[in-house]
């Protein structure tokens, strides 16, 4: 047996087969938690049951994204429930549990600030996908204009840059298709081959509610093919108290130096069993001036909106179902080729959800989803586009791309014994993707299609398929909560051969022999498997121990590109797709060291991974460029497997230095070597941190924070990519925000305080001027939020 197999299946069946506790009649205790001042449920609270009597070991849980939690395998007698939640007024309540019976708890948290409330540690923490997350409060204050923002205030974690909007993940030096995006459950990816369009850049930030990064093999229940994955849940359906007909928010607000404003609102009410809500969105930008003046093209202009509506068929079953539509227009890329004219989004999905506090069945998932993404880009704007700006005849050059995925899960989890739980499902996707490349070079005044350009086709019909199954299982050994869990996954990738050219198939050989159409067709067969142990140390210390490996199978664009440029590169040349290339397998080691008191937090953990057939590139001195331009110098390179290392880690602590004064501060540091080139990694952020100061009095009516960031240069680069140096630099932010009442709150500040001149490391370059994009210059925001 593949010795992947054997390391996979381990992690899963040693907890299976660890004999069970002996059965006896227990109790359980489950309830909800809300915000006193909105009645909306509050996901992620620690809750506490502790025995009043025979000294056992409490138990601990946390909320659901209902604010729901259940705590079960008690035996009868009383207990008192603790529920805490940072922020909060934590409260608790004192119960009696009888055998074979539920009693319930509610709790309505009172909002209060007091720096940091303690998060117990208790025998049966629920922490089991070493993960990071963003809730809505965090996504509202960040004054974002996209999603991949958001991701740049996360330790670890950063996103690339190649115009204002549709900034793509990077998550500890992982990127593009390493990285899977699920956004409600589906697994989504962008339309245009140049990566435009991030897969999170369709899904607007004033949707979102959460927003959670697996920086590991540890989110396998996801979904599959992915090293690691970001999942954002969007705005609640059934967070509206009963009875609530309409509820909602508008919101305004205007960045200077952008010269963007935006304008969203959301609509939502609830009876007794149904429950609906409408998002919509609007918002528009203008070209930026970075620190030392210089004027960067960022246009675009982006609309959204979308419904949702659930109906209850119990108290435990639900039916869901939503849609909605993005359109994006006119939005300049400086790091690429080419301007977007457009994009395209709908989407839709139907949902079926089941969940119990009490018995072998906790909850069953069932969900099924669709959605088609229309693009289309051209140089409009682009020095190619004139003579007089280009050492050559114009061009007329263009994208034509769309994308259409079909998918769906299904999940359950059981609890076989008071100390085991498991989670057994299945998931899949089908995409397919097409996109052309019209070319014209104008003489006289007339396009004509030059001699030299054999094809059009950038992917000729490329459909990529998914289908895998997934188990957890979750158990006490003692103080120690271990999870094991085991994936297996069907890939299929082709082409349409009739698309297909004789030019691709000659170039595209790796070069052991000519390929012919039915060499495109793969499948694999991929088993992945991760193990984590978290341990207690003491009452505010916990230890957490994880390792594991995760498979991902080649892009569309690595497989079958004709002659365009790389996601995975900061040069523009030319790369050819190899559709006979072997998924990459990371292995991945985690250590993780975390402490909570009453008024200081600390966190610090490092890992270790090594991804065999890591893709990479060669050259091709045997191909000739498609497109003779100066810009295309270098190259033209082709797809290959080779290995790549990469440790590094985070830290952050935060503590509470007055009653309304916290502090804080974070840090994270990469390090990667492409062992096939004996160069870095590409795309290995340099040492970076930041210091915080919040000031919130205990009412929480306003708050006023200060950030400072700094990062170190960076001189370690992968320059057969293209990848240069860059400097380091500091920046100083401001904000705040006050509730002014009757529903109103205003927020404001200034980002990039100094005016600094800086460039992201990780940002595309100018592919005309070879610089790296710079960031913005100083920007004064301001908004304006009314609730009812």
């Amino acid at each position: 047996m593949d010795r992947y197999v054997v390391f996979a299946c381990i992690s899963f069946i040693v907890f299976a087969l660890i004999p069970a506790a002996a059965a006896q009649p227990s109790g359980a205790v489950t309830g909800r938690v809300t915000n006193g001042e909105t009645g909306r449920p509050l996901p992620s609270v620690n809750v506490i049951v502790e025995s009043t009597g025979d000294g056992a070991q409490p138990r601990g849980t946390s909320t659901g994204p209902q604010g729901r939690f259940a705590v079960d395998g008690l035996a009868p007698g009383k207990y008192v429930v603790r529920a805490r939640f940072v922020g909060f007024a934590p409260r608790s309540r004192e119960v009696e549990v009888s055998a074979a019976e539920s009693v319930g708890v509610q709790f309505a948290l009172a909002p209060r600030t007091v720096g940091l409330d303690a998060v117990e540690v208790t025998a049966a923490p629920t922490v089991s996908e070493t993960a990071e997350q963003l809730r809505k409060a965090d996504i509202q204050e960040a004054n974002p204009r996209d999603g991949g923002e958001l991701l740049r205030t996360m330790s670890g974690v950063s996103a690339v840059r190649r115009g204002p909007v549709g900034l793509d993940p990077v998550v500890r030096g992982l990127r593009s298709r390493q990285v899977g995006v699920y956004v409600d459950g589906m697994r989504t990816f962008p339309a245009g081959p140049a990566r435009m369009d991030s897969p999170l850049s369709h899904t607007g930030p004033s949707t979102m509610q959460s927003i959670e990064v697996a920086k590991g093999p540890y989110a396998l229940t996801w979904g599959g093919g992915q090293l690691s994955a970001i999942r954002v849940e969007t705005n609640d359906l059934f967070n509206v108290a009963r009875g609530e007909r309409l509820s909602g928010q508008l919101q305004t607000g205007y960045d200077s130096n952008f010269g963007s404003y935006d304008v969203t609102g959301t609509v939502s009410g609830r009876s007794d069993a149904f429950a609906y809500r409408v998002d919509g969105a609007y918002r528009t930008g203008n070209d930026y001036e970075t620190g030392d003046g210089t004027s960067v093209p960022a246009d675009f202009l982006n609309r959204e909106l979308r419904a949702k509506v659930g109906y209850k068929l119990g108290d435990n079953q639900r039916l869901t179902a939503g849609g909605g539509y993005q359109r994006q227009d006119d939005v300049d890329y400086p790091g690429r080729l080419l301007n977007a004219q457009f994009f395209k989004t709908g989407r839709a999905r139907l949902g079926y959800e089941y969940a119990s506090g009490t018995g072998l069945v906790r909850s069953v998932e069932a969900k099924a989803y669709g959605y088609q993404t229309l693009h289309t880009m051209n140089n409009e704007g682009k020095v190619t586009y004139a003579s007089e700006n280009f050492p050559g005849p114009p061009l007329r050059v263009a994208v034509n791309a769309d994308i259409t995925t079909l998918g769906g899960r299904v999940v359950t989890q059981l609890a076989p014994s008071q100390d085991l739980r498991l989670k057994v499902g299945a998931d899949g996707y089908r995409a397919h993707r097409d996109a052309e490349r019209p070319f014209q070079v104008v003489k006289n005044g007339d396009p004509t299609t030059p001699g030299f350009y054999e094809s059009k086709q950038i992917w000729p019909g490329v459909v990529t398929a998914d289908a895998g199954v997934f188990a957890q299982a979750t158990r006490l050994l003692g103080p120690v909560e271990a999870t094991g869990t085991v994936r297996a996954d069907m890939v299929w990738a082709g082409a349409d051969e009739e698309q297909v050219t004789d030019v691709y198939l000659d170039i595209a050989k790796p070069g052991n022999g000519a390929l012919d159409a039915d060499a495109l067709d793969r499948r694999e067969f991929n088993v992945s498997g991760a193990l984590m142990l978290t341990a207690p140390l003491s009452e505010a210390w916990t230890l957490s121990a994880g390792g594991g490996t995760a498979v991902r199978s080649a892009s569309a664009l690595e497989r079958y590109a004709d002659r365009f440029p790389s996601n995975k590169a900061q040069t523009s040349a030319e790369f050819i797709g190899n559709p006979r290339l072997d998924p990459e397998r990371s292995w991945q080691a985690d250590l993780e060291l975390e402490a909570r008191y009453d008024r200081v937090s600390f966190t610090a953990g490092g890992f270790a991974r090594r991804i065999s057939n890591y893709i990479t590139l060669q050259d091709a001195p045997d191909v000739e460029p498609m497109l003779p331009l100066p810009i295309f110098a270098e190259g033209p390179f082709r797809y290959a497997n080779g290995t790549a290392t990469f440790y590094g880690g985070e830290m952050s602590a935060s503590v509470a230095v007055l009653r309304s004064l916290t502090a804080s501060v974070s840090g994270s540091y990469l390090w990667g070597k492409n062992l096939e080139t004996d160069q870095p990694a590409l795309g290995v952020a340099p040492l970076s941190g930041d210091i915080g100061v919040r000031y919130e009095p205990p009412q929480g009516r306003f708050y006023i924070e200060g950030t400072l960031g700094g990062v170190t240069e960076q001189d370690r680069v992968a320059s057969i990519p293209g990848e240069t140096p860059t400097e380091g630099y500091v920046t100083l932010d401001l904000r705040g925000g006050l509730a002014v009442g009757r529903g109103i709150s205003v927020e404001g500040g200034v980002t990039n305080l100094t005016d600094a001149d800086y460039v992201n490391h990780l940002n595309a370059k100018n592919p005309y001027s070879g610089t790296p994009i710079p960031e913005t210059g100083r920007i004064f925001f301001a908004g304006v939020n009314y609730a009812f």
